[in-house]
């Protein structure tokens, strides 16, 4: 908690004070959802309206405002820590939203040469990654996605023709779509529903078609930003494509080639995101995308509504993922990130393919049946396995370091003991969807393996330092020799106070290097009275897990240890540079591995879920028929994992020729709603591929999921409760057909 703490006022005289008064005053106007930070080197700052901003977001009170300059021109302000700046960003940008502008003093911080030197949106945090690093976004449901659409005219049926673009950059993703829609926008609710981006770009105009885009950007909460129409512009777009996308050895190097590009109003969206996102600025993002189309009817139709009626996520700003509050936090028991994001991925987009279903499902009740598989995989291998997705960016991005390389070489090792545990269940699904991909990948990244075993210095590795091979150079051998020689002298100091202080060296005090701290010595909570009132000895920190401290000697060896240390990584950063290069080449690979990992923790997610569940899951029966949807002894999932609730199961049953519908009433708080909650949950699992917390399960092959639960009303627009439910009821009919349920 020692992060959230407010630190130390502006150090800026009065005449400075003004000054930077008078230059912020010169700034554009900003609508209130743009936050305005100034990098000062040490700490960051925020001023007027957005120190308020700021200091609820991360400090939850508003005390820790001052003011700066004398009347009538006074500013509030904020000063923030680097950490509190980086729970600020993340916070404004993944939570609520809004836009970012990063201000650097061109000269001194106390001047007011000031420069707007990083800006980043919802969509759109690439410059960011070089303030926070590749971590921003990487941990939540999804990676940072951007959208744009483009709504024009049909010339053929005169109906109006959306054209819709979505950039991941973090996965090296362009998607495009082109439909027609209805005066609702149905079909592009249900694509942004798919897509989940954080951002939605639209050209400037008042049709009443981007009003109501308006409304279901706002319902799945994402940022509108308007463009000028120019941006849309698809001019010089095919020189652009031919940059960035990736093509194979025997293809055309012709964007042309690729049937997406013929689908000319998503291009306009797609010019539209390539521009706002900044992609040819970057040279690492050259021969890196791939493009597809969006095949929206691959999956089960879900709107803002569904989601929110079946609870699949938890509400925005809940940061808690309490099993009993969402889906995705009752079936989130993954061991990776890429894992998480792919959860949050299935669970927007359910399959409506029987085929894939049922891959998904062997490969789950083969997990739920072999309880030795699935705690091998769930506490031993997945939860050793780096975000290898964010790893690979990285090193496309070239901002990859040492200890990253380390980390991939570490997941790559864990694959042959992975493969020998999928080995042994002899399943023909598990082998064609995971165990032979894998083994494909770990002969491709040998090379990998052997290039780092013969360039990390392994030995250094084990005292927590990533260090070149001294072998490679002259002038490292003889670093690395004074690295040695202070070493021991670090072990020799350790001996010398063990016998001190009375105490077994290894077991109640031990020597650690940390990279900020360089040598110390730690010991355990129990032998502290040992150092109180000792004045040979320093305490650096006290913690839960030990009490680190250094004694006179070890402080001098220490300032000579991280001078030295300093001295061999300049040194080491040419070669260092060569390595991360090589080690690009096989980022491909890496993010095909990440894939099919993540895959396999979400399905081992979806057992250990099931298998911890009060009472058992069943394998649902997906069926081609769409005359029966069949449930017996039906749960709530999240309902029943609540303490201290024991849930009555109920029956389910719609048949078509004597039942398709069913009228429930009952007193308040009786169970109407959970019911028909606990229909539309069991209906989402099974298209994901989950199992169903019912005693038998028998589904037909749905097309959608619409939901209208809740009582409120809209005074804003005039509506009460009935009246809204009526409109919305009638939304829900007017999409309908005979394939519905």
């Amino acid at each position: 908690m020692s992060t959230l703490q407010p630190i130390h006022a502006l150090n800026l005289d009065s005449i400075q004070q003004q000054a930077f008064i008078k230059y912020y005053l010169t700034l554009p106007d900003k609508p209130p959802t743009t936050v305005r930070i100034f990098d000062r080197n040490d700490y960051y700052s925020v001023h007027g309206v957005d120190a308020t901003t700021a200091a609820k977001e991360v400090f939850n009170s508003i005390s820790n405002i001052k003011k700066m300059g004398i009347e009538p021109n006074r500013l509030d302000y904020l000063v923030l820590s680097k950490g509190n700046f980086e729970i600020l960003i993340k916070k404004l940008l993944l939570v609520r939203r809004y836009r970012v502008e990063i201000y650097v003093a061109e000269g001194s911080v106390k001047s007011c040469d000031w420069v707007l030197k990083y800006k980043g949106s919802p969509g759109c945090l690439t410059q960011l990654e070089e303030v926070l690093g590749d971590g921003l976004g990487s941990s939540e449901e999804n990676t940072p996605c951007l959208m744009a659409v483009n709504i024009k005219i049909d010339p053929v049926s005169k109906g109006r023709l959306l054209g819709v673009a979505c950039i991941s950059p973090g996965e090296y993703e362009m998607s495009v779509t082109e439909f027609t829609d209805d005066d609702l926008l149905t079909e592009l609710e249900t694509i942004t529903v798919q897509m989940a981006p954080s951002e939605c770009l639209v050209p400037q105009s008042d049709h009443d078609d981007y009003k109501a885009l308006k409304k279901i950007m706002d319902r799945a909460n994402v940022t509108i930003t308007k463009l000028k129409k120019s941006e849309f512009s698809v001019e010089g777009l095919t020189q652009d494509l031919n940059r960035l996308l990736k093509f194979k050895e025997s293809q055309q190097q012709d964007a042309n080639v690729f049937p997406e590009t013929r689908k000319r109003t998503a291009m306009a969206s797609l010019a539209a995101t390539i521009k706002y996102t900044g992609l040819l600025t970057d040279n690492t993002n050259f021969a890196r995308f791939r493009i597809r189309t969006i095949q929206a009817d691959c999956f089960l139709h879900l709107d803002t509504a569904a989601l929110a009626a079946l609870n699949v996520f938890p509400e925005p700003g809940d940061s808690s993922n309490a099993p009993s509050r969402s889906l995705y936090g009752l079936l989130d028991r993954c061991r990776t990130q890429h894992g998480k994001r792919l959860l949050a991925q299935w669970l927007r987009q359910p399959l409506r393919d029987i085929n894939l279903i049922n891959e998904r499902l062997d490969i789950v009740e083969l997990l739920m049946n072999s309880s030795q598989l699935r705690l091998q995989l769930y506490d031993d291998h997945l939860r050793r396995i780096p975000d290898l997705q964010a790893l690979a960016r990285r090193l496309t991005r070239k901002k990859a370091n040492l200890h990253d390389c380390y980390k991939i070489y570490q997941a790559i090792n864990r694959l042959p003991s992975l493969l020998q545990c999928l080995s042994e269940t002899n399943n023909a699904t598990v082998h064609s969807s995971l165990s032979e991909p894998i083994s494909e990948l770990n002969e491709d990244l040998n090379k990998y393996q052997q290039m780092i075993e013969a360039t990390i210095d392994m030995d250094a590795v084990e005292r927590g330092d990533f260090l070149v091979k001294p072998s490679f150079d002259e002038e490292l051998q003889i670093l690395s020799k004074q690295l040695d020689k202070l070493q021991s002298s670090a072990e020799k100091e350790l001996n010398k106070t063990a016998k001190d202080l009375d105490l077994a060296v290894g077991k109640t005090i031990k020597l650690e290097s940390t990279p900020q701290n360089g040598f110390c010595f730690r010991v355990t909570l129990k032998e502290e009275q040992s150092l109180r009132g000792n004045k040979k000895y320093t305490i650096i920190d006290a913690v839960k897990g030990g009490v680190k401290f250094k004694s006179n000697a070890l402080g001098s060896i220490n300032e000579e240890y991280i001078q030295a240390k300093s001295t061999y990584e300049k040194e080491q950063d040419k070669v260092v540079s060569e390595i991360v290069a090589i080690a690009g080449s096989y980022s491909e690979c890496l993010f095909c591995l990440s894939h099919i990992l993540s895959r396999l923790d979400v399905l081992v997610a979806f057992s250990v879920a099931a298998t911890t569940a009060p009472y058992p899951y069943c394998r649902p029966i997906i069926t081609e028929s769409i005359d029966e949807l069949e449930l017996r002894e039906v749960r709530h999932p999240c309902l029943e994992v609540q303490e201290g609730v024991s849930f009555i199961p109920n029956d389910v049953v719609f048949k078509r020729g004597s039942g398709i519908m069913h009228i429930v009433t009952g007193a308040n708080m009786g169970g109407k709603s959970t019911w028909m909650r606990a229909c539309g949950a069991s209906a989402l699992l099974a298209a994901a591929g989950c199992a169903v917390p019912a005693r038998v399960a028998r589904l037909p092959r749905l097309r959608c999921i619409a939901a209208r639960a809740g009582a409120t009303d809209r005074e804003d627009r005039g509506h009460s409760t009935f009246m809204l439910e009526m409109l919305e009821c009638a939304a829900i009919l007017r999409v309908t057909s005979y394939y519905y349920y």
